[in-house]
């Protein structure tokens, strides 16, 4: 007799398939028996299947039928060991005599596989024959399951007793058994390839590496479901404890030590580690944890739901007492409801850090989790505040439900004042004045009974918090209908007194800050606080204000015309975060920075940038402030001649209460020269003045906002008004407020209209040093154009053609092919060689290192961070770029022409 032992799926009921074969090949009978858990409690049910076998003759499965029957009705009358003790004359003599006397004729062989599963009743019986072996010509082969050394059954060890037995233990393939199995199924080549992986992947168990084989032929995703499906046939067939350990593993995860699997599946020990043994020897763990992420998955998705929950709430559990707080998290996001104070706090604790690092998918499951656990209102209504900013992140339009949902809790005083401070920022974006017109009442009411109730606020004409004071503040710069009454002077103005803590206090003030100093007028203190806010920003720890801070910074570096540095913290941004924002910061970021590209004159970058912010965030999306991208869109494909996309822009529905708000003067302002470039001027002087008539009746009649005055002068001009023209230029020049040099440049190109023939070319001059220092490439090719007609009505046509030829070459630069087409209208052939040539030329005069250091100029690069990319010093920088604007002749870097962007060095 042979005992074959093995590990599940080590090849056992392979061998036994085999022996069958071979037997009825060379004319043996084969008598087979399966044993499974299901029949362990059925007496003699193994071997009823040895005797109810086809291959015996019918003569003699008629003799030991009756027997049969016999043997199991008295095991059903009395216990197991007396039916066995009561028959065993008849065992013997009417049952297996008949097969010993067939084997005196015909060979005999008995296969059982997985003696381990037999019934008591079967086991005693077979064992009643294997000690007769020795005289009886009978060949008998068993499998058992192996377990861990030394882990043997009272069956197994009385085997092993008799002389006649003979153990065999199958062990995992070694690594060159698996190569040599690849070889012979899937090539050379696929040894080679794959060798290593499914030596690794199978752990030289035969059955996954026949799973891994067939998958390879299969190919797709067969290669993961025949793995998974193979790993669970091991653990099925394995003992009870064995496919709860493996299923607590794939729960808990790989830092599983035996003392929190046994906690886990109210185990002991030492019954947890020999499980862990035994799916080691079996080769379906290594280390200690599955050999694949597949195993883990396919084992997972096998655990009946119910029991999914329970174990990833016990591991929740477990995790928390450890201290383990966001690991906890992640196990109690899968756990279901989990109503113990404890998961509530962990939950939001999480969710709080994951919105913080800008990680809203998976704040978004734990808010989720939360939400399902909470029981009671107040936490409900906190809840649902933090799921409407994480969803914000993703999509303005889905947060709305939330939105909507928490005005009720802010009428039943049940959402706190920065949360109901955000809800109204929130409305008002999403164009839902009237609910946050009512929220705000509240607010200002509840802030004037604070002093009742024994709190003492700041100073003030409504006697609001602080944050209150800010708020409306920062109502009055972005949707002035709505704002209250502000105190002129209660917010610092010093960068150097703000709080360095980057939290909701430092985000909110310095949203009023920056509010108030363009409500103000402020523009040196109002772009020093830009600067400071920005460089506190840090995207991966950001608070739902930030976002509205950092958009409100950025735009306040243009509207005082630092352009520049504006760019440059753009850009900034872009390389530390490479794409890694979510939708809403990415599209707050491409808005702002579309609106530079476009004031720098580089067109087609601010439609790139533009375009994106409507993809990161849809025009719904977008809301209120859809004016802002929107109105960069328009004006930069207008003035590149895209008249027909500057079309379908302009004709997209927007809300009627973006006109209410700041976004709504860049879509107005950017309207009325789309409707000039269409010479619909009428309709361009009504946004022009529209614009106008807003921005006074709000307190913020800037024009680094939108210069609106210079530009109704032109449409005036159109109509030939030019009483009307003159009047808004000089208003434009002698209007007082904060220095802005472009709209100063602006204003004097128009008045040169105005002016004395000898005079133009001094007042287009000035403009055109005023735009090229600022770098307002669109408007110098304007000024340009404008200086070099005003010489040749001087009758100074050679000068007039060089002044031309250098307007053309900066709005070619800009892409503005109608301005170019203006300028000159036969360029676009020869004199567009001519300027490629010239350009190649320009480029060929510059050493490797000039070229390196002038694109990183044109980049926006200062000396100092192009010192640092490059190993070098500052002034070696300057002493480069020195080079370069004697070879260019040019003034300095903002005049450094575009196209040395990105030039190799």
């Amino acid at each position: 007799m042979f005992l074959l032992e093995g590990t599940v799926g080590a090849g056992k009921t392979e061998f036994l398939r085999e022996v069958t074969e071979y037997a009825q090949s060379v004319e043996v009978i084969p008598l087979n028996v399966v044993c499974s858990p299901e029949e362990r409690d059925l007496p003699f049910g193994a071997l009823s299947q040895l005797f109810d076998n086809p291959a015996l003759p019918a003569e003699l499965r008629g003799r030991v039928s009756p027997v049969m029957r016999a043997l199991m009705r008295s095991a059903r009358a009395e216990s197991m060991h007396e039916a066995v003790e009561r028959n065993r004359a008849d065992i013997w003599y009417d049952l297996f005599l008949p097969v010993i006397e067939l084997a005196a004729t015909t060979p005999v062989v008995v296969c059982v596989d997985d003696i381990d599963h037999m019934d008591a009743a079967s086991q005693q019986c077979l064992l009643y024959l294997v000690r007769r072996l020795s005289s009886v010509p009978l060949v008998m082969v068993f499998t058992e399951l192996a377990g861990p050394s030394g882990a043997h059954r009272p069956f197994h060890a009385e085997l092993l007793r008799q002389s006649s037995v003979t153990s065999v233990r199958l062990t995992p393939l070694s690594p060159e058994s698996v190569r040599t199995l690849i070889t012979l199924r899937l090539g050379v080549g696929a040894a080679r390839e794959l060798g290593d992986n499914f030596i690794t992947y199978s752990g030289g168990n035969p059955l996954l590496l026949d799973a891994l084989i067939h998958g390879e032929r299969l190919g797709g995703d067969a290669r993961h479901q025949d793995y998974g499906r193979a790993l669970l046939n091991c653990l099925h067939r394995s003992e009870a404890h064995i496919l709860r350990v493996a299923r607590a593993m794939a729960v808990y995860g790989d830092d599983a030590s035996p003392d929190d699997l046994a906690a886990l599946i109210d185990a002991d020990p030492g019954t947890v580690e020999r499980a862990l043994r035994t799916m080691t020897e079996a080769g379906l763990l290594w280390a200690g944890r599955f050999r694949h992420t597949l195993a883990a998955r396919a084992v997972l998705d096998d655990v009946p739901p119910a029991d999914r929950e329970q174990l990833h709430h016990r591991s929740a559990r477990l995790l928390y007492n450890k201290g383990a707080t966001a690991a906890a998290a992640r196990h109690l996001a899968e756990a279901g409801r989990v109503q113990e104070p404890w998961a509530l706090r962990v939950l939001l604790e999480v969710s709080s850090e994951a919105l913080l690092h800008g990680e809203v998918q998976r704040a978004l499951r734990y808010l989720n989790s939360a939400q399902r656990s909470c029981t009671n209102d107040r936490d409900r209504w906190e809840i649902r505040a933090r799921l409407a900013q994480a969803e914000w992140q993703l999509n303005p339009s889905a947060s709305l439900r939330h939105l909507l949902a928490l005005t009720e809790a802010v009428r039943n005083d049940q959402l706190g004042p920065y949360d109901t401070m955000l809800l109204v920022r929130q409305l008002l974006w999403m164009h839902r004045t009237q609910e946050a017109a009512d929220i705000l009442s509240l607010l200002r009411k509840r802030a004037a009974r604070l002093p009742s109730a024994g709190i003492v606020p700041p100073a003030g004409p409504l006697n609001q918090p602080a944050e209150l004071h800010a708020m409306e503040v920062w109502l009055a710069c972005t949707y002035p209908p709505l704002a209250g009454r502000v105190q002129s002077g209660s917010a610092p103005t010093d960068p150097e007194g703000a709080p360095t803590t980057r939290g909701r206090t430092f985000w909110l003030q310095s949203i009023g800050v920056l509010s108030g100093g363009l409500v103000r007028r402020r523009g040196d203190e109002t772009q020093e606080w830009a600067s400071h806010v920005l460089g506190q920003l840090d995207l991966n720890h950001n608070t739902p204000w930030a976002e509205e801070a950092t958009l409100l910074a950025l735009m306040s570096l243009v509207y005082g015309g630092r352009l520049s540095e504006a760019a440059n913290r753009c850009r900034s941004l872009d390389e530390r975060h490479n794409g890694q924002l979510s939708p809403m910061w990415q599209g707050v970021l491409d808005a702002a920075e579309a609106e530079i590209r476009l004031r720098r004159g580089d067109l087609r970058e601010a439609v790139k940038r533009g375009t994106s912010a409507l993809e990161q965030v849809s025009v719904q999306g977008w809301g209120t402030a859809v004016g802002l991208p929107l109105g960069t869109l328009i004006l930069a494909h207008t003035r590149m001649g895209e008249l027909d996309e500057a079309t379908e822009l302009v004709t997209r529905s927007v809300p009627d209460e973006m006109f209410q708000s700041r976004y709504g003067l860049h879509y107005l302002y950017a309207r009325g020269h789309y409707y000039l470039a269409m010479n619909r001027t009428r309709a361009a002087l009504g946004d022009f003045l529209s614009c106008g008539e807003l921005m006074g009746k709000w307190g913020l009649d800037l024009p680094g906002i939108v210069p609106w005055r210079t530009s109704a002068a032109e449409a005036w001009l159109l109509q030939g008004n030019r009483d009307q023209a003159k009047r808004l230029v000089k208003d434009q020049l002698t209007s007082p407020g904060p220095e802005d040099t472009v709209s100063r440049a602006l204003a004097l190109r128009l008045m040169a209209v105005f002016s004395s023939l000898g005079q133009r070319p001094r007042l287009l001059g000035e403009a055109a040093d005023l735009l090229e220092a600022d770098g307002c490439a669109y408007e110098l090719a304007r000024t340009l154009s404008d200086l070099g007609r005003a010489y040749h009505a001087l009758g100074k046509r050679r000068r007039a053609r060089v002044i031309v030829r250098r307007a053309w070459r900066v709005a070619h630069l800009c892409q503005a092919e109608p301005l170019c087409r203006e300028l000159l209208p036969d360029a676009s052939g020869d004199a567009g060689l001519a300027e490629d040539e010239g350009r190649t030329a320009v480029v060929a005069s510059l050493t490797n290192s000039e070229r390196r250091i002038a694109s990183m100029a044109v980049m926006g690069y200062t000396n100092r961070e192009i010192a640092e990319k490059l190993f070098i010093t500052p002034s070696t920088v300057e002493q480069h770029l020195t080079r370069v604007y004697r070879k260019l002749a040019v003034k300095n870097r903002k005049s450094l022409p575009g196209y040395l962007r990105g030039e190799p060095g």
